[in-house]
């Protein structure tokens, strides 16, 4: 009980610090870099303390191409950056390189998986080309869906995997073990998340964040009851709600996302119940688990980027 709650403890403050240094990477860095290089100018941000955030940038008179890049910059930094960590480290045996490894893979498959569900349902920095690319956004989403399932199975095999297998106890205690210690640490920075999203109740991120079906619904809707105003025509709840069932069915889609979400989990139970049937740990720097060292490193490395993330949300305003 005790190495699954260090585990767990472990992930958590990695997990946090991957998510807000990740989000400065992509907000400022991406979007911002992009914006100044192109000859934008960069206004206003929000960085949010557990959650996503947004940058508020103009440009003028962009081209297509760099319209493109701004809009897709948060993504190719994480790419770039968790790319080069990948291949830099991709030599190193020690426990510190392991879970950096971690953090890097943990970078593209956001990245991924950001790019796949945003140009598949139209929503934050996925926008610009889910109306670029049309019916060839379907395509284009599952094969970098597909790409990120398999860095997640080839990533747990590297670092959960060993982690699992430094747990005490039979196969299947390392298992369980490993299984609660990311549900947990999981769990615990989505509920941050979602709650801070609910008692912020950031209009613009909500709107960057809506997919492209709910706007066209809200679209319509809108349009429907101002034509039935100017026919002076009073458009009660029962008729609003039935339109918006009927507009919802006529533009339903895939749901993507919850499937996505789901091969991303089967990857990563796949490679663990594969990983784990070597009975040893893959790395011996690895075979004891993380150190209270470790975990308070991590600890602290969270904190951190959170005050980071504070400070510079403060700075703009």
């Amino acid at each position: 009980m005790v190495a699954v709650l260090r585990l767990t403890a472990l992930f958590v403050g990695l997990g946090l610090a991957t998510s807000r240094i990740g989000l400065v990477l992509h907000e400022l860095v991406g979007h911002g870099g992009m914006a100044l290089a192109v000859g934008g100018e960069v206004g206003e941000a929000r960085l949010f303390w557990f959650a996503g955030g947004w940058i508020r940038y103009t440009l003028d008179e962009p081209g297509p191409a760099a319209l493109l890049l701004v809009n897709l910059g948060g993504i190719l930094v994480e790419l770039a950056v968790g790319t080069a960590l990948v291949i830099a480290l991709a030599r190193r045996r020690s426990l510190a390189a392991t879970l950096v490894r971690g953090i890097a893979a943990a970078l593209i498959v956001h990245a991924g998986w950001y790019f796949a569900t945003g140009t598949w349902h139209g929503y934050g920095d996925g926008m610009l080309v889910y109306h670029q690319l049309g019916a060839a956004r379907y395509p284009v989403a599952v094969v970098v869906g597909a790409a990120i399932c398999a860095l997640a199975y080839a990533t747990t095999i590297r670092v959960l995997v060993p982690l699992a297998q430094a747990l005490p106890g039979s196969r299947r205690a390392r298992l369980a073990g490993i299984a609660a210690a990311i549900a947990l640490a999981g769990g615990l920075q989505i509920g941050l998340a979602l709650g801070e999203i609910a008692v912020r109740g950031d209009t613009l991120y909500g709107a960057i964040m809506k997919p492209e079906r709910e706007r066209v619904i809200a679209r319509e809707l809108a349009a429907w009851q101002r034509e039935q105003a100017a026919r002076g025509i009073v458009v009660d709840d029962a008729a609003r709600e039935a339109l918006r069932k009927k507009l919802a069915r006529q533009h339903r889609e895939p749901p993507f996302l919850p499937i996505l979400g789901a091969a991303l989990g089967l990857s990563v139970a796949l490679a663990l119940w594969r990983g784990t049937k070597r009975g040893q740990a893959h790395d011996d720097n690895i075979t004891r688990g993380p150190s209270a060292r470790a975990v308070a490193i991590a600890g602290l490395c969270a904190v951190g980027s959170i005050v980071l993330v504070i400070a510079i949300d403060l700075a703009f305003h």
